[in-house]
């Protein structure tokens, strides 16, 4: 019927696991839970405790994998027709989480429930950059959502991400659950949200999330450049088709002169406590057209 699959990293997820069980056998169905560790060095010891949980695989990789590879080896170790991916940072706050998934597993072929963020933001101005980007630019739990895909809460079946795996090309971290959506919607499965949502709870510092938003806009780089994104609608992709429409019109080597400021400027406001995010967005493209700039 169900297996729930959890890709774990540097995080503590025995209490999320713990929940999950819980719910899956109230509802009587064949389910198992597997986690599979990327190479955490931080919760290895508690988080090996999971073996021990009613219905839950605890794998353990020698050498980390990245992002996609784990999700399409967590895919093919299943043994059931769907498949629940989650973040291992994610928590669970109803009680019929599991249920709504599995109402849906008759008629719907790739489905999100959405992100929350805690309502109030956190006590240390650190992490407030990270959790003001995600309560207004994450896919919600909307039924009407159109926002891009991300891949921590989804039910998708088996047999799909056999056929069309998350690509293993992307290496570094960043988009891979872009491509993955718009590779299937190329093949006509298209993504539907129901409101069964997970509060993500592994915030990170503001340096550390401006560090892999960094490194996210470097792989996009890459992969437009390698040829990954030729097939694909480049709408989908706003930074992107953003930084090629402005220079079409030659705007974009003022964001490369100016970037060492834009740079200061972001660090100064978006560090503290009342994060921006248009400014977010406009260090983005700053970053993104330095990039083109210098290996040109």
């Amino acid at each position: 019927m169900l297996s729930i699959l959890l890709p774990v990293y540097n995080f503590p997820c025995l209490k999320l696991v713990k929940t999950l069980s819980e719910q899956g056998s109230k509802l009587s169905i064949p389910f198992e839970i597997i986690c599979m560790d990327d190479a955490s060095t931080q919760y290895r010891k508690e988080n090996q405790a999971i073996a021990a949980v009613p219905h839950a695989r605890y794998i353990e990789l020698p050498e980390n994998i990245g992002r996609s590879r784990i999700r399409n080896r967590l895919a093919a170790q299943a043994k059931y027709d769907n498949l629940l991916f989650m973040d291992c940072d994610s928590e669970i706050r109803t009680p019929d989480y599991i249920a709504k998934y599995v109402a849906t597993i008759q008629d719907r072929d790739f489905v999100s429930g959405g992100t929350l963020y805690a309502s109030q933001p956190p006590s240390d101005h650190q992490y407030y950059l990270h959790w003001k980007y995600g309560v207004h630019r994450e896919p919600k739990p909307n039924t009407q959502c159109k926002a891009v895909f991300t891949s921590n809460n989804f039910l998708i079946k088996k047999k799909i991400i056999l056929k069309y795996p998350f690509n293993e090309n992307i290496v570094r971290y960043g988009h891979e659950d872009t491509i993955f959506q718009l590779e299937l919607e190329q093949h006509g499965i298209r993504l539907q949200y129901i409101v069964n949502p997970v509060v993500h709870i592994g915030l990170e510092t503001n340096r550390a999330f401006l560090s892999k938003t960094e490194d996210s806009i470097r792989n996009l780089y890459d992969m437009y450049r390698s040829g990954i994104l030729d097939n694909f609608n480049i709408k989908k992709i706003r930074l992107l088709y953003t930084y090629l429409c402005l220079k079409k019109y030659h705007l974009t080597r003022f964001l490369v002169i100016t970037a060492p400021i834009i740079r200061i400027i972001h660090r100064k406001i978006n560090f503290g406590k009342h994060p921006n995010l248009i400014l977010f967005d406009v260090y983005k493209l700053a970053f993104l057209s330095r990039i083109f700039y210098d290996k040109s």
